[in-house]
Formats: structure tokens, sequence, C-alpha cells
């Protein structure tokens, strides 16, 4: 048989990748929390931000997500990208399965129906309409204000 084992397999991956599962042991060995942890969680995912609970405050992951996207990418190249921990982003089939193609055919921005249009500037136009009645139902004060409106002439014409 021409099978590498294990540890020759482990030997050929990049250098990134190899120190990665130097310090994080793949998956099936060690379940990391899918989210973030406290720091002195063992189990703590270093693609999470982490919680100091006896300071209240919050540390950034050990690596950031441009090294993540490096490390997966790499990672999938030899197809060991269940291997690592969850990340915070989606990459590949996982960011396509759920896109939404075309949004733009589908529902072209700033394309509305004339129907709608003049049903919409009718509302508008009546509202305007009524916006004494619509302040005084919301503010019954209102009411006195309109009176000391309607008694005062203006001088100026």
């Amino acid at each position: 048989m021409s099978g590498l084992s294990a540890k020759e397999a482990f030997s050929k991956l990049p250098q990134k990748l190899h120190n990665f599962f130097i310090k994080y042991p793949p998956r099936p060995f060690a379940e990391y929390k899918t989210g973030p942890s406290t720091t002195n969680d063992p189990l703590k995912n270093p693609f999470f931000p982490n919680k100091n609970l006896e300071t209240g405050k919050w540390y950034n992951s050990l690596y950031s997500r441009r090294r993540s996207a490096d490390l997966f990418k790499l990672a999938k190249k030899f197809g060991i990208q269940d291997l690592l921990p969850q990340t915070p982003r989606k990459f590949h089939e996982e960011k396509y399965n759920n896109k939404v193609w075309m949004q733009g055919m589908i529902k072209p921005a700033g394309r509305t129906n004339p129907a709608e249009i003049e049903e919409k500037l009718k509302k508008r136009e009546e509202a305007i309409k009524n916006m004494d009645k619509i302040i005084v139902k919301a503010r019954p004060g209102f009411k006195k204000l309109l009176k000391k409106r309607a008694e005062k002439q203006p001088t100026w014409f």
C-alpha cells in the first residue's frame, strides 16, 4: 500500500497549518466552542473574542478574520477544512448556498409601479389636509393652539 501515515501527512502540510494544528488540535480530539467564551476556558475558539469574567473585559480573537480566512483557504486546498474550529465568517460554498442571486434583476432599485405611486400621493395629500385633526388626536392640548391661530389675524399684508 502506498498510503501515508497520519504523521507523514501532517508533516507535509504548509507551515501555517502545521503550526495551527500543533496549538489547536483538530476537532475530533477537542471540540471547540462555536462562539465567544471566557478567557480561562480550555475549549475556547481561537477565531472568536473571549471575555475575562473577573474584569469584564473582552479580548480580541487570537486569529484575525484575515488570518482565519487564510487558514481556511489553505485547509480547503488540502481538504481538511472540517478539522478547523468554527469561524465567524462563512466561506466558499456556505457563502453562496444561501445567497439571493440576481436580486437587482428581480427587484431593481428605484422602480415602482405607477399605480402605487399615485395611491401613495393621494394618501399623503389626505394626511396633509387632515393634519390638524391627527395632531389633536395625539395631543389634546393642541386644540388651544389652533384656536389661538384662528383668532389671531396676520397683520403683515
